[in-house]
């Protein structure tokens, strides 16, 4: 191993590391004594939840209003500990005077804690709202007694309010644990304690309120918690370890993040290789394997099918941008690029050509597809952009069979988005493309959850059965054999029974056509690919 002197342009600040054939030497610092690596010790390295044991509220960040923010997140679950968020895990940090040592943590010891999504840690900053008490009862009268109170109850007593600062060397970052049962200073951490913490440079206690910081929401979930001067027992935290699979996904969703936003920018600049299309390709194929929890074997990524879906998986495809990203590179080769006009257009979609860009299209409706199946709230969220899906109908992307996916179970979602305009727009490709598949996502759209939706049933009855529409659908006739047979029929009358079910449909060229269907299920038999194609349609047809 050589150390160079070649800074890394991805890494500002890191030098990089090669291979050269001659000698070279190297110091191995300690990290953790062996004695300190145990299972059940709260060390240097471990991710863990901190939950509210009050509050019932998990210790989280994220970004709002395009600043992060940390606070105790409010869960409409039954069981708030089932609430497990990716943005609520925190690295633990023992802190020595080697910044290369970790270790077990003891009672006496200083912590940080780095969250992990971010990488940015944990510190406090003085509340711009506090007003000392003493400060404030100097002048008399300058507010009503009573407000100020209920102002003091509230927010004034928080001295400091808990930030993420992006450097752990913030002397700011640093806190204390403190037992909530006696404990000697020099004992061991257990790794499934509760805690409260105590912010070492201010000699402040970390505290929980009610205040709410999205107040712009209509249901408000975070909480502002921050720092006070007095140490009070209900204020403890139980410290919930995370098993380390779920830091992997964690870690793969977070560069996979990073990785499909430069994509989005290259695209929509215009300026994307083959290679780095063939990376986000290869990327989008394995975050398909990874929601659907299935190995790669080799087989084709559009055919696996989930079974029973992963929902932490699923959720940290929305909560790591993942989801966001998706649009972003459903939307990015179709936008106006200055003078330049649009990088594709949807109708180059058919070109061969472009069919690297088309597959990279159908893997990103085939993650949105996995990502919503059986889980509400990323419903929610993608249908948020449905007019994207909406507008990229019919190019053959699968957008209208994640448009059917998301909707079919979701009755709420299907009576908002599906209308007239909707509706229309299924009969037309219908009309064009003659395949049955528009049937089934018709039959779709007619039902949730077992429940037959009316104003879906009578919107496609109004569209499918008007006579502008007749040429598109099967017609079935009862057909008496001894004085109604057509005469180009090719059946030997004392084959024929009385009466004969006869099938009549228009073809693209506007051509009449008519065969028994019992003479075209022989045909299919014989495996003639018209008559296959005639009863498959058929079949659509009537199950609608």
């Amino acid at each position: 191993l050589h150390a160079s002197n070649i800074e890394l342009t991805d890494n500002p600040g890191c030098k990089e590391v090669n291979s050269v054939n001659c000698n070279t030497s190297w110091k191995i610092t300690l990290f953790m004594k062996f004695s300190d690596y145990r299972e059940d010790v709260l060390k240097g390295g471990d991710v863990v939840r901190l939950f509210h044991a009050e509050q019932e509220k998990f210790l989280t960040c994220d970004e709002y209003l395009k600043k992060q923010r940390i606070f105790l997140r409010t869960t409409l679950r039954q069981s708030a500990t089932s609430a497990t968020s990716s943005k609520a895990l925190w690295e633990i940090e023992v802190v020595h005077h080697d910044p290369c040592r970790g270790g077990a943590g003891h009672w006496n010891s200083l912590f940080r804690f780095k969250h992990l999504a971010t990488g940015n840690y944990l510190a406090a900053e003085r509340n711009p709202d506090f007003r000392d008490e003493t400060a404030e009862s100097k002048e008399p009268g300058v507010r009503d007694i009573l407000t100020s109170k209920k102002k003091w109850q509230a927010e004034e007593k928080i001295v400091y309010t808990l930030v993420s600062v992006p450097h752990g060397n913030d002397i700011a970052s640093l806190f204390e644990l403190d037992a909530t049962t006696l404990q000697r200073a020099d004992c061991m951490v257990p790794r499934n304690s509760y805690v409260r913490l105590r912010h070492l440079c201010t000699n402040t206690w970390v505290t929980s309120t009610n205040i709410p910081i999205d107040t712009e929401e209509e249901r408000p979930v975070m909480l502002k918690i921050g720092t006070c001067h007095t140490r009070e027992d209900k204020e403890a935290f139980a410290i919930i370890s995370v098993p380390l699979s779920e830091v992997r996904d964690l870690d793969f969703a977070n560069d996979a993040n990073k990785v499909l936003a430069a994509t989005v920018e290259k695209l929509n600049s215009g300026t994307i290789t083959q290679n780095e299309r063939r990376f986000a390709i290869k990327l989008l194929e394995d975050l398909i394997f990874f929601v659907a929890d299935c190995p790669n074997n080799g087989q084709e990524v559009l055919s696996v099918v989930i079974t029973k879906p992963n929902r932490e998986r699923q959720k940290l495809m929305r909560e790591q941008n993942i989801l966001a990203q998706i649009f972003g590179i459903l939307k990015a080769p179709f936008n106006d690029k200055k003078e330049d006009g649009p990088m594709l257009r949807l109708e180059d979609l058919g070109d061969q050509r472009y069919a690297p860009f088309k597959y990279m299209l159908r893997l990103c409706y085939r993650l949105l597809r996995h990502s919503q199946q059986d889980y509400r709230k990323n419903q929610e969220y993608i249908a948020k952009k449905f007019y994207i899906m909406q507008s990229q109908i019919g190019y053959d992307i699968l957008a209208e069979d994640t448009i059917t996916a998301l909707l079919h179970n979701n009755r709420k979602l299907l009576e908002k988005h599906i209308t007239a305009k909707e509706i229309e727009t299924f009969v037309n490709l219908l009309r064009r493309n003659r395949e049955p598949r528009f049937l089934d996502y018709l039959s779709d759209l007619c039902v949730s959850n077992k429940a037959a939706i009316p104003v879906t049933q009578e919107l496609i009855c109004k569209f499918m059965l008007s006579p502008g529409n007749a040429d598109i659908l099967i017609q079935t006739k009862f057909v008496s054999t001894l004085t109604d047979m057509p005469l180009d029929c090719s059946m030997q009358q004392d084959e024929a029974e009385e009466e004969e079910v006869w099938l009549y449909w228009i073809d693209h060229n506007k051509e009449p056509h008519g065969k028994t269907i019992r003479q075209l299920a022989l045909e299919a038999k014989e495996e003639n690919k018209t008559s296959t194609e005639i009863l498959t349609y058929y079949r659509y047809q009537l199950n609608l």
